[in-house]
C-alpha cells in the first residue's frame, strides 16, 4: 500500500490589506464620488476611479483637467445634467466646506 502526498491547496488570500492613504479629489469645490488621487514623489499625479481604474498625469494642471472631465462624465452617466447639478434629491458631488483654522 502506498501513500500519496497531494499538494496543499493555494494559500488563503490575506484578510487585511493596507493601510492605505487616500485623498479625495475636489473639483469646483465638490468631492467627486469614488475618485481618489495622490501626488507622486516625482511631482506627477495619480487618479483612481472606484479603487480599480487609474492613470498617471505629468503635473497638477493636467490632473485637474482629467479630474474635471471624469467628474462631469460620472455626473452625466448618473443622470445629472452636470457636476454641479443639485437635483435627484441630493447633489451628485457634495460641496466641501473647510473649517477656519483655530488660532494657537
Amino acid at each position: 500500500m502506498s501513500v500519496v502526498d497531494f499538494p496543499a491547496g493555494p494559500e488563503p488570500e490575506p484578510l487585511l490589506v493596507g493601510p492605505f492613504e487616500v485623498y479625495r479629489v475636489v473639483v469646483e469645490g465638490r468631492a467627486i464620488p469614488k475618485l481618489t488621487g495622490r501626488r507622486n514623489s516625482d511631482g506627477s499625479y495619480s487618479l483612481t476611479i472606484d479603487g480599480r481604474f487609474g492613470a498617471d498625469f505629468p503635473d497638477e494642471a493636467t490632473a485637474r483637467q482629467a479630474a474635471w472631465l471624469i467628474g462631469q462624465g460620472m455626473a452625466v452617466m448618473s443622470g445629472y445634467t452636470h457636476l454641479g447639478a443639485e437635483s435627484k434629491n441630493q447633489p451628485f458631488a457634495p460641496m466641501l466646506i473647510g473649517l477656519p483654522e483655530v488660532p494657537k
